[in-house]
């Protein structure tokens, strides 16, 4: 049996879509600057490059749904390429070690139970999935029958938020 560190649960998040924003437009970088203008956190951040352009996926706190809405609105490029999905949250699991075999079991578990996987990100660290947040608890029991978890690891959830400092100055200290 494959051996996991953890579990990870998040809280609710909103997932938003930007789909072919231009290339070289800046719209990305925009797009991350109000974020972090309005304080707005970003767990989760995806972007691919196509044909048509940059494409981008990202989750942020379903609490700012409102304030994100408006600013994607506010800004008729985003509005255009812009999709939201209420809902969702983060299952994330330690170590993932690259392994083909550790994700196809666990993506195949999931599958297996009709588990809906809006996007997922890997690194040699971890492997994160995007779900339904009403399934997240049910979803870490699957894997949780499918792994072995080291020494009594129960899935963990967020008690903190990062939020971000503002500075007048970027070479004043906060």
């Amino acid at each position: 049996m494959y051996r996991l560190s953890g579990l990870k649960i998040s809280d609710e998040l909103l997932l938003v879509r930007l789909t072919e924003l231009p290339l070289g437009s800046g719209l990305l970088p925009t797009f991350c600057s109000k974020l972090a203008v309005n304080r707005i956190n970003m767990p989760f951040l995806s972007t691919e490059h196509s044909a048509g352009g940059v494409n981008v996926l990202c989750c942020v706190d379903a609490a700012h749904q409102s304030a994100v809405k408006s600013l994607i609105a506010s800004e008729p490029q985003f509005a255009q390429q812009a999709a939201f999905t209420q809902g969702v949250g983060l299952l994330t699991l330690y170590p993932h070690r690259s392994s083909l075999i550790f994700f196809e079991r666990s993506f195949g578990a999931l599958n297996e139970k009709n588990m809906r996987i809006w996007g997922l990100a890997s690194s040699v660290g971890a492997l994160t999935f995007i779900l339904d947040h009403n399934r997240l608890d049910e979803a870490a029991a699957i894997l949780r029958a499918r792994f072995e978890l080291t020494e009594n690891h129960a899935p963990m959830r967020a008690e903190f938020v990062v939020t971000q400092g503002v500075r007048s100055r970027p070479d004043q200290p906060e």
